[in-house]
């Protein structure tokens, strides 16, 4: 017998069917699904065969559903509001479909007449007011019911949903540990597409600073789950003392408290919340996040900003590259006939080059490009000379400072560069990226001084004011607005508390 392929666009929605009279022609095992399905919709049912399944039969004594143990007759649809033909006979399921049409009744067949019907019912998955139906148009019932049973297993699992922040930092790891676990490119598109397979993993990004890596997420609550992301993300092989798991209203105040930029390498700083942003946008576009990520990162956002307002006063807040501008400007190192070279043209090598231009009129410096040259300003011409990285060895000659701020997945800087360098005066080598641009084996040789970001942030806290204070400040702040990270686990748990 050749299979049927027929197939019909169909139009979705919901039928609000409770009290509406609906009539199941037929009393096998498929009239019986289709009972069950109405009476889950609180619709009152009528039954009409001859004979039925004992399910049936046990549901009509109850006076669940009304019974006619009888053949069908075209006046049983009358006022009806949905009919099903659900007998196992071809012709009475037709002559059902014709008595409704003649009456304006929505009608569905359950055997090959379907087509001639007014509607098909999808493959459904009911729990409480949570109702998920798939349909392919009458193609295959067989997809229906897998991919329905599929969402439905995602389903179960939201009810244990609640935000998540798995992470390491500069407060857990120094930059030499901590490098190996910051995701970026290729690695961060393997890590992520290995994260939205998993079932439980509702939305999520990845969070790459200077200064720390993290995945923040809705995600259902499940220790194997917990097991896989830090398998993702490699912190399986740390101690538990060396990176963070950070779960509901927890991960809600971290996340805010990040974003004020209190828990950067120099507490205050801004450049965090481009960072923030550039995340989500980029976890949107791979389609690892969407609405709940949207507004968890939005909520932060704002709480943020309150959070700022109450501890600016305290702190004098730096962005990466002004905090090495003032480490210049504090070191004992001359300035006046510096030659300086920057290398990286993003936001922090930008800053540097004004910044460095600003410490003295005689400095000269060296503006080193990957692949988009910069325009320089007019101002600047005098005094920046922009080269591309090929370049960089010969700059090395008479660069008495060098900052490295470039988006490289390996050292620009290495043991090898040391020859370039002028043997006959020292030179200082800043390293402000991660993971780094300068291979730590440059430090050794006798004429260079290698700084890093844990030097300058160690530096920085020297002179900075009382951080207990300042934090003392931010969780009085996120006391405040609890209300948010409420709505947000509201949105999807239908209102339930985080249990």
């Amino acid at each position: 017998m050749k299979r049927e392929t027929h197939s019909r666009s169909v139009f979705p929605l919901g039928l609000m069917s409770e009290g509406k009279d609906c009539l199941v022609v037929g009393g096998g095992k498929i009239a019986t699904r289709k009972v069950r399905l109405l009476l889950d919709s609180r619709a009152a049912v009528t039954a009409v065969s001859p004979e039925v399944t004992p399910e049936i039969m046990e549901l009509a004594r109850q006076k669940k559903i009304k019974l006619l143990q009888r053949e069908f007759s075209d006046t049983d649809v009358e006022s009806r509001v949905l009919v099903f033909a659900a007998t196992d006979r071809r012709a009475i399921n037709k002559q059902v479909l014709t008595a409704a049409k003649k009456r304006n009744i929505l009608c569905s067949s359950a055997d090959g007449n379907w087509i001639f019907g007014d509607f098909v019912t999808p493959a459904t998955y009911r729990k409480g007011e949570l109702t998920i139906a798939v349909s392919t148009g009458g193609r295959s019932c067989r997809k229906s019911r897998l991919i329905k049973e599929n969402l439905a297993r995602h389903a179960d699992l939201v009810d244990s949903t609640d935000l998540i922040v798995i992470g390491t930092s500069h407060h857990q790891l120094p930059v030499e540990e901590r490098e190996h676990f910051h995701l970026t490119g290729e690695n961060l598109e393997k890590a992520g597409q290995m994260i939205s397979q998993v079932w439980g993993i509702h939305e999520f990004m990845i969070l790459n600073t200077c200064n720390r890596v993290e995945l923040i997420g809705v995600v259902s609550h499940s220790k194997a789950i917990n097991a896989l992301l830090l398998r993702v993300m490699g912190f399986d092989c740390l101690k538990p003392k060396d990176y963070y798991i950070k779960r509901g209203p927890e991960a809600f105040d971290h996340v805010a408290v990040v974003v004020s930029g209190l828990l950067s390498q120099t507490p205050g700083e801004s450049n965090i919340v481009g960072q923030i942003k550039a995340a989500l946008d980029q976890a949107v576009q791979a389609r690892w996040a969407n609405g709940m990520m949207k507004e968890w990162i939005s909520s932060a956002l704002h709480v943020s900003k309150k959070i700022r307002q109450k501890t600016q006063p305290l702190l004098r807040r730096l962005e990466i590259e002004d905090l090495c501008i003032e480490y210049l400007r504090a070191s004992d190192w001359k300035m006046d006939g510096t030659k300086a070279m920057v290398i990286g043209t993003g936001t922090v090598g930008t800053g540097l080059v004004r910044g460095i231009l600003a410490l003295n009129p005689h400095i000269e410096c060296d503006w080193l490009y990957h692949h988009n040259k910069p325009d320089l300003p007019d101002s600047w011409k005098k005094r920046v000379s922009m080269h591309p990285f090929s370049d960089i060895p010969a700059g090395l000659k008479n660069a008495d400072i060098v900052v490295c701020a470039a988006s490289s997945q390996e050292p620009v800087l290495n043991s090898k560069h040391a020859g370039a360098f002028n043997r006959r005066k020292k030179s200082l080598v800043i390293d402000l990226a991660i993971p780094r641009n300068v291979d730590p084996g440059l430090g050794t040789s006798a004429n260079i001084r290698l700084a890093g970001l844990d030097e300058l942030k160690q530096w920085y806290l020297r002179k900075q004011t009382d951080m207990g204070k300042i934090m003392e400040l931010a969780n009085i702040t996120l006391s405040d607005h609890k209300e948010f990270y409420e709505k947000i686990i509201g949105s999807f748990q239908s209102g339930n508390k985080n249990k």
